[in-house]
């Protein structure tokens, strides 16, 4: 597993640098600089690729290597603990279902492991450059409701149920039993306006409502249909781009209609019971960031989060369900509270890229699943239908403190 994880690595450093809005080509597969004539064969093997590729620090920038060595050296180690960790979960599992199949462990680190590669490129090209890359989370999102479908058992297990010698996967209504209506047709129509609705939010804000709702949207229908032309400068050739990411969302979300309907009429239960899981997690993550990003930008007339902040809650909330994905939120800003200050008194940043903060919630809550779960099931076996309105509660309590906080600044501090 360490091997693996160590290719895995070479796989998010060329993330990390072609994902980026400015690419670097900083790799050993990369082309050669100019001043460089050949590159040895030892440059392309994880880890020690990047020691053999220290004499190019002049083409490259000092000590450029440091970070995508230490990135494949984690990722390698991560990999063989990620290992261990599910091996514990099987065995717990194996105790409690005398039917246990020894690939659940396979099915359970699997998308774990997808979800923390993606979440590992994320990281580092928001902390370089204050953006998410759309292709990291749209496409983390659709590989989380693919996996739910095909691997049922990659949800998280109801470790309170397992400790009873019962094995459950975590679904949409845990800790509870499913709820009727959830192999209803409407099941089925809810799901996929839900992903109707992530399809719209995910697309580049073209919509502008300057000249009107109609104008407004032709302008986000035709960015579906054609590239946005940008102006160039004088002898410059346009290059023609045959989709955009615009249109690759919207196919995406045609294409998951079908699914959607594929896995209702001729899947088992599980797996519809899984995807739409999936679907609700999803949803629970993009509503829970993107409304603390609107509430706290009114409220603080300021840019309160980035939109990438929110399409990468929503990926985490298709791998993980809206359980989860609540108490990653909760969690976040600890880390990125204590990493903020240092970084304020180091660099005298103001700014705080929030994404690795969630990545890293993400990645605690699943290692450390079965404590969490410990402390959250009583309250939501009892209280899982008062959830939503808690949630919104709590967003209004923070907008009316940014507000404060602003006439505070603005009438008494300034």
């Amino acid at each position: 597993m360490m091997i693996i994880g160590s290719v895995v690595g070479m796989f998010v450093n060329w993330g990390i640098y072609n994902l980026a809005w400015n690419k670097r080509r900083i790799s050993p597969w990369g082309p050669l600089p100019e001043e460089i004539s050949h590159r040895s064969w030892s440059t392309r093997l994880p880890i020690v690729g990047w020691l053999r590729m220290k004499p190019e620090t002049r083409q490259h920038g000092y000590l450029f290597w440091v970070r995508p060595f230490w990135i494949e050296v984690g990722m390698a180690l991560f990999f063989g603990y990620t290992y261990s960790h599910f091996s514990n979960v099987a065995y717990l599992a194996s105790q409690a279902d005398a039917d246990f199949s020894p690939f659940l462990l396979w099915r359970q680190a699997i998308p774990f492991l997808c979800m923390t590669t993606l979440l590992c490129i994320a990281t580092f090209v928001d902390f370089d450059e204050r953006m998410i890359p759309d292709e990291v989370t749209v496409f983390g999102t659709l590989l989380a409701l693919v996996l739910s479908a095909f691997l049922p058992e990659s949800r998280l297990l109801d470790t309170e149920a397992l400790l009873n010698g019962e094995l459950i996967h975590l679904h949409a209504y845990s800790p509870k039993v499913w709820f009727e209506w959830g192999n209803e047709s409407r099941a089925l129509l809810y799901s996929m306006g839900l992903l109707g609705f992530w399809g719209i939010a995910s697309m580049p804000k073209l919509c502008t409502l300057r000249f009107g709702l109609q104008r407004g949207l032709q302008l986000m229908l035709a960015s579906v249909i054609r590239p946005r032309r940008y102006s160039l400068s004088s002898g410059e050739k346009r290059k023609r781009k045959p989709f955009t990411v615009t249109t690759l969302i919207a196919v995406s979300c045609m294409l998951g209609w079908v699914f959607l309907y594929v896995i209702w009429v001729w899947g088992d239960a599980r797996q519809w019971e899984s995807l739409f899981s999936s679907i609700l997690g999803m949803t629970g993550g993009l509503v829970l960031v993107w409304g603390v990003r609107i509430i706290g930008s009114v409220a603080a007339q300021q840019e309160a989060m980035g939109f990438g902040d929110v399409t990468l809650m929503a990926m985490i909330g298709a791998f993980l369900g809206w359980q989860a994905v609540i108490i990653t939120f909760f969690i976040a800003p600890f880390a990125g509270i204590v990493i903020g200050i240092i970084q304020a008194i180091v660099r005298k940043e103001n700014e705080l890229a929030f994404g690795p903060y969630l990545s890293l919630g993400a990645i605690i809550i699943v290692l450390f699943w079965e404590t969490v779960w410990g402390r959250i099931y009583g309250v939501l076996n009892e209280q899982i239908d008062s959830v939503p309105f808690v949630l919104m509660l709590l967003l209004s309590a923070m907008g009316g403190m940014l507000f404060v906080w602003r006439i505070i600044k603005e009438k008494i501090l300034a």
